[in-house]
């Protein structure tokens, strides 16, 4: 009758907006779902993306389009394996792109910063269309009739703009979809260790 009464009081005098603040304490230090809420996730995918920011702009010469794809692929798989060492959680495959997506979204970011101060740079000198201009002749090696049209149309402000637009585009895409691939064989490589 004792456990009756204390099991009746003990239900009556618990409201049930008293158990938010407890419940709100018990939430888990990393959460399952991997997005930019998850605070520890967002925390390593910008880690890895400044790495693989320092990584990739090192000077390889003829490497360093190699070097780029290999940064791009291991930082995405090295998110997904520091989020492992540091939850204990296995993500599956799908969590594991969504990882490298994030870590290719922030290494995106970093890159137009950069790519930003460039052109802010050049601005004292003939600007970005005159870079271009230098470049294409440099690789093209002669004047032709093709390179002189690209030129013009690149030194007019639609051009340019357009140009720019294609680049950051493509850019997006291929900075976020290496990482992407690299998470999602993290995850996979991750899940058959263990």
């Amino acid at each position: 009758m004792h456990e009756t009464e204390e099991s009746e009081t003990h239900g009556e005098s618990v409201p049930p907006d008293a158990l938010a603040p407890a419940l709100a304490a018990s939430e888990p230090l990393f959460p399952s779902e991997i997005n930019f809420s998850n605070k520890s996730a967002v925390r390593i995918c910008l880690a890895c993306a400044v790495a693989a920011s320092v990584l990739s702009s090192l000077p390889l010469g003829v490497l360093s389009v190699f070097w780029l794809l290999l940064t791009l692929l291991a930082s995405g798989f090295v998110a997904v394996y520091l989020y492992h060492r540091r939850s204990g959680q296995f993500l599956a495959a799908r969590a594991g792109a969504r990882m490298g997506w994030m870590t290719g979204l922030f290494y995106w970011l970093i890159a137009m910063i950069v790519f930003a101060l460039k052109i802010v740079s050049l601005a004292g000198q003939g600007g970005l269309s005159a870079l271009l201009r230098e470049q294409m002749q440099a690789s093209a090696g002669r004047d032709d009739a093709s390179l002189q049209e690209a030129l013009r149309i690149l030194e007019s402000p639609q051009g340019l703009a357009m140009m720019i637009v294609f680049v950051l585009f493509f850019a997006f895409l291929f900075f976020t979809a290496l990482p992407a691939i690299g998470g999602m064989l993290g995850s996979k490589v991750i899940e058959k260790e263990n």
